[in-house]
């Protein structure tokens, strides 16, 4: 953890003073804290809209039950409450269902009859065992003979610690496995980008459709902390082995937009600025943390340390905002955890 300090550098107060009051100057709020009241400084007024050229790619509601469905490939269906997406698949032996969020797992089984009428649900496939993503396989739990597919550390988590509404696998596997069910083509991958136990990549090759939930946001910056990932270097080691797949749509489990191979580039770019940014901070680290502990007379290390930190992090933000602020909505909104993701990881690496 102190692989940065070395209390035998001095450093100036004046550089102290600048560094606390370069943020102020900025005039941006950091999504440290947010009010939804108009005038206070935190309000939510002062974040920026979302860009134009994201809401131009949100999809709609086109049903009477709160979702969107379309058909992407044919026979492929991208499924959507605005807030989590799924995906289903009709095949010559039944519907195969890509993940199903509580949100609307009900309604969910309701767009796959109203699709595919009279085609059996044969398959149910987890890209992880977390319940907002697979919570819904409640309302699917009545179907005869139905397969629940989930990597074998998905499995043995759930037996360990059960999730409401999520379904205990019947098929599980190790690393890969390959299926072919009514003729379509379905490979799986396991993966270690989000979940604590293990992800797993769902690759339909001949529709050219990937899915990797809790990874990015198309349009968007990602989630809070890169998608509140519990592995940070594997997160930004993922996109090359997304970029090594053959594919035009990309799934990856939130908001409304479904995104391409553009976006996953781009959220590469970004994960790795900020990754590179914090880095580029970090030898400033040491005069930082000197700086604290003379302002606080050397009585309370932990303050002078989250001070470097904050500074740090920070910092960081000003310059992601700045570069990113025309590419990709909600920066402003979340760069302040991103930096502080990587800063802990640079700190503790």
């Amino acid at each position: 953890m102190h692989k940065f300090l070395n209390l035998t550098i001095v450093a100036s107060v004046a550089m102290f003073a600048s560094s606390a009051s370069s943020l102020a100057e900025t005039g941006r709020n950091l999504a440290n804290t947010i009010s939804l009241e108009a005038n206070h400084v935190d309000s939510f007024r002062n974040f920026a809209p979302e860009l134009p050229q994201m809401r131009a790619r949100v999809a709609t509601i086109n049903t009477d039950f709160g979702l969107h469905i379309s058909e992407i490939e044919p026979r492929l269906f991208f499924v959507t409450d605005l807030v989590y997406q799924s995906a289903f698949v009709v095949t010559d032996d039944g519907v195969v269902v890509l993940d199903a969020p509580p949100s609307f797992g009900e309604n969910l089984r309701k767009a796959i009859t109203i699709t595919a009428p009279d085609v059996p649900i044969t398959h149910l496939i987890m890209s992880h065992g977390h319940r907002d993503h697979n919570g819904g396989g409640q309302f699917f739990a009545d179907i005869p003979d139905l397969e629940i597919v989930a990597a074998a550390e998905v499995a043995e988590t759930l037996e360990k610690f059960p999730l409401e509404g999520v379904l205990t696998p019947t098929q599980v596997f190790g690393s890969a496995r390959e299926l072919t069910i009514g003729g379509v083509d379905i490979q799986l991958q396991t993966a270690n980008f989000h979940a604590e136990d293990t992800d797993v990549m769902i690759y339909l090759p001949d529709q050219k459709f990937l899915m990797a939930v809790d990874t990015i946001t198309p349009g968007e910056a990602p989630f809070m902390n890169f998608g509140a990932t519990t592995n940070v270097n594997a997160y930004f080691e993922s996109f090359e082995t997304f970029l090594e797949y053959d594919f035009q749509h990309f799934l990856s489990g939130h908001v409304s937009i479904l995104g391409n191979r553009q976006d996953v580039v781009t959220a590469r770019d970004y994960a790795l600025d900020v990754r590179n940014t914090v880095y580029g901070l970090m030898s400033g680290f040491n005069d930082l943390f000197i700086n604290g502990l003379k302002a606080v007379e050397f009585q309370n290390a932990n303050l002078a340390y989250r001070f470097a930190m904050e500074s740090i992090r920070d910092d960081c933000a000003v310059k992601i905002i700045d570069r990113w602020e025309n590419e990709l909505s909600v920066v402003d909104l979340w760069a302040d955890s991103h930096c502080e993701t990587a800063l802990l990881y640079a700190v503790m690496h």
